[in-house]
């Protein structure tokens, strides 16, 4: 999925939990976790292509599959199961709360709409595959 469709997608989530919760922690957590979880794409991108790559061919570079591998850090189901957990050991605190709805919404539209096997998001997955982009995902 594009960046403008993941904002649109986490602000209508989002104000969907505030309606339900009343809490603009819980919105702002959910939105912001659910776009900014994206950020892994710029660290696969310098890694690849070094630090001095331009916006524009960053674009080009992710939506056209230049790269060879994926290490997308945060785009994982283990690190959801971890936030789960620390949800729980916090009582459910609100910020944990809407970052755990964010990351859930994002990695699930991720995992339907884009080009990805079962395990894809799956870290440790990826992890076994090398982190080879044409390996984890189904790269045309």
């Amino acid at each position: 999925m594009k960046l403008k469709q993941h904002i649109t997608i986490s602000l209508f989530f989002s104000a969907f939990l505030y309606m339900i919760s009343k809490s603009w922690i819980i919105f702002g957590s959910s939105l912001i976790s659910g776009v900014l979880i994206d950020i892994d794409h710029i660290f696969d991108c310098f890694m690849e292509h070094g630090i001095n790559i331009r916006i524009k061919q960053f674009f080009d570079v992710f939506h056209n599959h230049k790269m060879s591998r994926a290490w997308l850090i945060f785009h994982s189901w283990e690190l959801l199961f971890l936030l789960g957990i620390s949800a729980f050991i916090v009582r459910w605190n609100p910020w944990i709360v809407g970052t755990i709805v964010g990351f859930t919404q994002h990695i699930a539209l991720d995992q339907i709409f884009n080009k990805s096997n079962k395990l894809s998001y799956s870290f440790y997955w990826r992890l076994k595959k090398g982190f080879r982009l044409k390996r984890c995902f189904r790269i045309d």
